[in-house]
C-alpha cells in the first residue's frame, strides 16, 4: 500500500493514477480531488508536481537547443538542485541511468523545457492575434511562461491556480495562465467556458476572453467564450464584478458592474455589451430573509422585497399602486420566474427583464 501520509514530489511524479488525473484523463477523480482533505500537509509536494505536469503539457514549439539549455539550468538552480552547468543533452545516453534520481532529474528538465517552449508559444500567439484579439494586447507585453490546460476530455476539469484560485474548465474548453503569478494583475486567458472561485487577495484577477474583459478580486463566477457562439457571457454566482469592452469604440457601453444573479452578454456580431438576469437565479447562501414559502394576506410591495433580498436582483415597481393588492400564496420548489408569474397573475400585472433588474408593471388594486 502506498504511504501518502509522506508522498514527495517525485512520488507524485511517478504516480501513474496522478498524473492522469491531472491531464483529466484518469479514473480516481474523487480520490484525488479529496487527499489535500486527508493529508494537508502534503500540499506543496502535491502542487508542486500539479504545476510540473501541467507546464510538461505545453504544445511544442521550436527553440534552439541553447536556449532550452540554459533555461533548464537556471530552472534546476531556482528550485534548489544546486547543480548548475549541467551537461544536458537529447542522446540515448539517458539509457544507462536508472533509479529514482535520473526520473525527477528527467522530470524538472523536460518540465522546464515545456515552460520555456510554452513562452515561446504565449509569444507568438500574442504577436500573431495582437490585432483580432485586443483583450490579449491589453497587458502591454507578453505574458511569459504561459501554461496551457486543455480540456479535450467530456468531463469537467479542475484547475488549480497558483494564487489558490480554483477553475472548473469545461470540456472542449482551454485555459492560459503563468506557472506563477507575480506582482500586479492576475491575468489568464479563457476559450470555452469555465466556473471561476477566484481567491480574494490585493491584486485584481483578469479573464480575457477574446474582446471581453472580466475584472474581479474574489468572487465566483462562469465565463463562456467558444469561438462558434454568437455572445460571449459572463455569468455571476457570487459577489461582484466588472466586465468591459477591451478598445471599445466611441458608441459601446464601455464596461459593466454584475452581482450575483445577473449576467453580461456581449454580442460579437453587433459589438454590444447589455446586462441581464441569469437563466436559473438562485437564492443567496446566508442572506437574513426568511424563506419565501407561505403568505397570508401579505401586500404585494413586501413579497417582491423579500424576492430582491433573496435573490439579489433589484425589483422596479409601483409601490403605492400594489400596496393595496393583498397576497395570499404558498410557495413550494418554484423558481424565482414562477414565483413572479404566480405573483403578476394573481393582481393583473406582468414583469420584464431590463438592464438586469425585474421590472413589475400594472395598474395595480382598487381599495
Amino acid at each position: 500500500m502506498k504511504s501518502y501520509e509522506s508522498y514527495t514530489v517525485e512520488d507524485f511524479l511517478e504516480d501513474d493514477s496522478f498524473r492522469k488525473w491531472v491531464q483529466g484523463q484518469g479514473t480516481q477523480e474523487m480520490f484525488w480531488l479529496s487527499f489535500l482533505e486527508k493529508y494537508p500537509d502534503r500540499q506543496d509536494a502535491f502542487r508542486q508536481a500539479e504545476h510540473l505536469i501541467r507546464a510538461a503539457n505545453v504544445a511544442e514549439e521550436w527553440l534552439p537547443e541553447k536556449e532550452i539549455r540554459a533555461e533548464v539550468e537556471r530552472f534546476i538552480e531556482k528550485l534548489g538542485g544546486g547543480e548548475a552547468h549541467l551537461e544536458i543533452g537529447f542522446s540515448d545516453d539517458d539509457e544507462e541511468d536508472n533509479g529514482r534520481g535520473v526520473f525527477w532529474k528527467r522530470w524538472l528538465i523536460a518540465a522546464a523545457a515545456m515552460l520555456v517552449l510554452g513562452a515561446g508559444i504565449g509569444w507568438y500567439y500574442y504577436y500573431q492575434n495582437n490585432e483580432t484579439e485586443p483583450g490579449i494586447a491589453a497587458t502591454g507585453t507578453s505574458p511569459p511562461n504561459l501554461v496551457t490546460t486543455q480540456n479535450d476530455s467530456d468531463k469537467p476539469l479542475k484547475i488549480n491556480l497558483p494564487d489558490g484560485s480554483e477553475v472548473t474548465l469545461s470540456p472542449q474548453s482551454s485555459l492560459r495562465y503563468p506557472s506563477e503569478f507575480e506582482d500586479g494583475a492576475r491575468i489568464v486567458y479563457l476559450t470555452g467556458e469555465a466556473l471561476f472561485s477566484v481567491k480574494r487577495q490585493g491584486q485584481t484577477f483578469m479573464v480575457h476572453t477574446g474582446k471581453v474583459v472580466t475584472k474581479v478580486l474574489g468572487t465566483r463566477f462562469v465565463v463562456s467564450a467558444f469561438d462558434d457562439d454568437r455572445n460571449i457571457t459572463v455569468q455571476v454566482q457570487t459577489g461582484k464584478v466588472s466586465v468591459y469592452v477591451d478598445k471599445p469604440s466611441e458608441t459601446e457601453i464601455k464596461g459593466l458592474i454584475i452581482t450575483a444573479n445577473q449576467a453580461a452578454v456581449f454580442e460579437k456580431s453587433a459589438n454590444q455589451l447589455s446586462k441581464t438576469v441569469v437563466e436559473n437565479p438562485e437564492k443567496l447562501p446566508d442572506v437574513s430573509v426568511e424563506n419565501i414559502l407561505k403568505y397570508d394576506e401579505v401586500p404585494l410591495p413586501v413579497i417582491l422585497r423579500d424576492i430582491e433580498k433573496s435573490y439579489g436582483i433589484p425589483v422596479q415597481f409601483d409601490a403605492d399602486s400594489f400596496w393595496t393588492c393583498k397576497i395570499t400564496v404558498a410557495f413550494s420548489n418554484e423558481s424565482m420566474y414562477d414565483k413572479l408569474s404566480i405573483l403578476c397573475k394573481t393582481v393583473s400585472a406582468g414583469y420584464e427583464i431590463v438592464d438586469g433588474q425585474i421590472v413589475v408593471s400594472g395598474q395595480g388594486c382598487s381599495k
